[in-house]
């Protein structure tokens, strides 16, 4: 089962993918074209921004990347998104503050 993702890039291009696998700590995309992606990126698992994730690139494929969450998104690219994380205690990851992604 796939679903729907974006990826931000630093300048604020947005570009749809699918995210086929995830967990806590990373997941794995479908994406048009791997080389065409940063290596360091933002992925909203909601269109809206409500669950995102700072991403770095650990592995590519020619249509597949894998990556892994970084802490928190910086404030350079909070503002590309014009959205502040919501503190949602019960939702937070280890690994970050930005609400969790929905069940899957």
């Amino acid at each position: 089962m796939s679903h729907d993702a974006w990826l931000i890039f630093d300048g604020g291009e947005r570009s749809e993918c699918t995210w086929m696998d995830i967990s806590g700590k990373g997941a794995r995309l479908s994406v048009p074209d791997s080389e065409a992606v940063p290596d360091d990126f933002v992925l909203l698992l909601a269109e809206n921004g409500s669950a995102r994730r700072r991403c770095h690139v650990i592995w590519r494929k020619p249509r597949q990347i894998g990556v892994k969450f970084e802490t928190k998104l910086d404030e350079k690219l909070r503002a590309v998104l014009g959205k502040k994380p919501a503190a949602d205690a019960s939702a937070a990851s280890a690994e970050e503050t930005e609400p969790a992604e929905s069940d899957a």
